[in-house]
Order: structure tokens, then sequence, then C-alpha cells
């Protein structure tokens, strides 16, 4: 959670140095900017050293039906929710009744990162190896159980890849790749007629 900002309306996080001062802010143990009006604005963190030993991408972990499973170190995950609901329109009145009907799937976004990687070191060549590694998992015709906490936020534990493309990067060791993909959960139908 970053620290609350003196006098401001929103919270802003504390950054790394105080460009007035050169000296960390005794208050939080970071650095901020500060302005006439004693308001905190974030300044951006260039000093490698404080970022060594930090993780800072976003992990997300694929596992198939079989058990076998991927971990994706660079993954950026985009999430939205349409509801179903009847709209009714009535003369003379502005706007519509709404009856809702249920929540929809979610419509999920995933953007994948592979970079070439040899014996742990990222290397300067093509990640064929990590695409078609990727591919054996999107090329699944069946639900693939998701873990990431951002995922956890919104309970999504499976999801249905429903398209992805790739457009080959200029950079020759990294691919990004698009995923397009719906949440899927276990359901039960029941018949009351019997």
């Amino acid at each position: 959670m970053w620290p609350q900002a003196s006098h401001s309306r929103h919270a802003l996080p504390s950054a790394a140095f105080n460009p007035r001062s050169k000296t960390p802010n005794p208050r939080h143990g970071k650095a901020t900017a500060e302005t006439s009006r004693d308001t905190t604005f974030p300044v951006p963190i260039t000093d490698r050293s404080y970022w060594e030993s930090r993780y800072v991408l976003t992990e997300l972990t694929l596992r198939r039906e079989d058990g076998r499973t991927l971990v994706v170190n660079d993954a950026v995950v985009n999430i939205s929710r349409e509801k179903h609901m009847v709209r009714t329109t009535l003369v003379g009145l502005s706007g519509t009744i709404k009856e809702y009907i249920s929540n929809g799937d979610y419509d999920i976004s995933i953007t994948v990162g592979i970079v070439a990687v040899r014996d742990g070191v990222i290397v300067d060549e093509y990640p064929e190896e990590g695409i078609r590694e990727v591919r054996e998992f999107l090329d699944e015709n069946k639900a693939i159980e998701v873990s990431s906490v951002f995922f956890e936020l919104f309970d999504i534990s499976r999801i249905v890849v429903t398209r992805f493309a790739l457009n080959q990067d200029t950079h020759s060791n990294r691919q990004t790749i698009d995923v397009k993909a719906l949440s899927d959960e276990d359901y039960v139908i029941k018949n009351t007629d019997y």
C-alpha cells in the first residue's frame, strides 16, 4: 500500500529521491517531490540499485488438463464483463426499463511477452522455443487453469482461449502474443420437472 500524500485529495506513490534536497523523506523512508502546496508527487525511480532483486513483472501460471504447467513471467491482463439485461422501451419514458438476467463471462485480454533465455540468462536470439511452448497451451481445445494475483481478485481460475495473434517484433530477442479468452467455471444444470 502506498503512503498517503499530505494535503492531497488522492494518494500518490512516493518515489526514490527528493530533487530539492537530494535526501530521503524521513517520514516514509522514500523520496518525494514537493510543491509549495505541500502535495507529494511521484518521481520516477531510475536508480538501477533500487530495482535489483525486486520482482516487478506480473507472473501468470497456466495449467492444462493433463497437468502440464507453464509459468509466464511477463503477462499483462485486461478484464471486462457485460451484464445480460432485457431493456424495454415505453412510450413517453426517457430511457428504458432494465431487467437483470445474469452476468456474462469475463472477456479477458492477455498480452504475453516472451524473451529468449538460455541457461537462465537472456540471450540475443529470437525466442522460438518459448513461442512453441506457449502455443501448445493456446492451441488447447479445452479450458486452461490460470493462476495469478490479478485473476484471483475476480475469482477466475479457468479460461477458454478464443483467439490469439502475433506480429513479428523488430527487436530480435522478444515476442509479444495477444490472447483473447473467456472465463469458464463449473456449472450444474438442474431440472425441476421430475
